[in-house]
């Protein structure tokens, strides 16, 4: 996945401004669906403001990323569904186990959100012929 980005000064720091497309904004799936930009930090290097960057991420990361963004909070539902239905406890406490799967699925991506910036996309200055 590739996207153009502007960098930009914000609190203090520099970012890459990308605009959302219009799919992004039909979507609404993510923070992208919901503002005109986005910020993203970027990785080590030299820029400057106003200057275009190239930003890319792998194919393969951006599948893994929404499969532990969505998967991991669905599975634990689940298991907590599952786990109280195999107790034979009634069914308003399947229902609790199971939003309680859930809440500890997202306290999950909470708690790994450091090791999952892994996931963040490269940076890199445009070529001059692209303009």
């Amino acid at each position: 996945m590739k996207r153009q980005a502007t960098v930009v000064e914000r609190q203090g720091k520099l970012m890459a401004e990308v605009v959302r497309t219009e799919a992004c904004h039909q979507c609404r799936a993510c923070e992208f669906g919901q503002t005109e930009s986005v910020f993203v930090d970027l990785p080590a290097g030299n820029y400057r403001p106003g200057e275009q960057v190239e930003l890319t991420l792998e194919e393969g990361r951006v599948t893994l990323a929404s499969l532990i963004a969505y998967g991991l909070p669905v599975v634990l539902l689940f298991a907590g569904l599952v786990i109280a239905s195999a107790l034979g406890l009634r069914e308003v406490w399947q229902a609790v186990s199971a939003f309680g799967g859930l809440a500890i699925g997202l306290i999950a991506i909470k708690i790994l959100e450091p090791k999952l910036r892994r996931f963040q996309p490269q940076a890199r200055p445009c070529d001059k012929k692209e303009e």
